[in-house]
């Protein structure tokens, strides 16, 4: 059997990576492919464990913190969740995964970038992305589309300046070719059409 394929979604808050998760799952369902959707932080028991904590408000950890939950939840999730299902040859398709830790920890927080991707390689080891999406839309458009900021969410809890920086890290790395960008700015039906098309390129 074949390795499956692990394709990631990522942006700020509100650009519609759940959905369009949910999209491409029944866009390939319908070509008689196998897909999962799981998200980041979260995705596996533990993971989930530790993204209530990530996002309490009632705790205030520092970034690097942040950083090392972060790696945690995501080695359970890999080992429980994304290896297991590429094993078997399904499509992976997971909401966030690295490059927002890149964007959220190192741009948003200001931690070394350099230093997270290190943590980051060691924590995804044998684990390879076979696409990586930036849905591009700003934090105001994004917050904008979603009704505003979740109280009960520690990071949405920022101020914009710290979703500017965010927005520029993923600016950053798809300048640089780590991202696909895709205009998340029109109608979900053609965010979906613009994901598909990426998507064909890897099967």
């Amino acid at each position: 059997m074949s390795k499956g394929k692990f394709i990631v979604l990522e942006g700020v808050e509100g650009v519609g990576k759940s959905k369009q998760a949910g999209f491409l799952k029944e866009n390939l369902a319908r070509r008689g492919i196998q897909a999962i959707v799981t998200r980041e932080p979260g995705g596996a028991p533990l993971g989930e464990k530790l993204r209530e904590l990530i996002l309490d408000p009632q705790y205030n950890e520092d970034a690097i913190t942040e950083l090392f939950m972060y790696s945690a939840s995501r080695r359970a999730h890999l080992n429980e969740i994304v290896l297991p299902a590429l094993n078997s040859g399904k499509i992976v398709i997971c909401d966030r995964f690295i490059y927002s830790t890149v964007a959220y920890q190192g741009y948003g927080r200001g931690l070394d970038v350099d230093f997270i991707r290190s943590v980051n390689a060691k924590t995804i080891e044998p684990t390879e992305v076979d696409l990586a999406l930036f849905l591009d839309l700003s934090p105001r458009d994004g917050f904008k589309r979603k009704g505003g900021a979740d109280g009960g969410d520690r990071l949405e809890r920022e101020n914009i300046e710290f979703f500017d920086r965010v927005y520029k890290g993923f600016c950053d790395m798809a300048d640089g070719g780590e991202l696909v960008r895709i205009d998340a700015s029109g109608a979900k039906e053609q965010t979906a059409t613009l994901i598909m098309n990426e998507v064909d390129k890897i099967l």
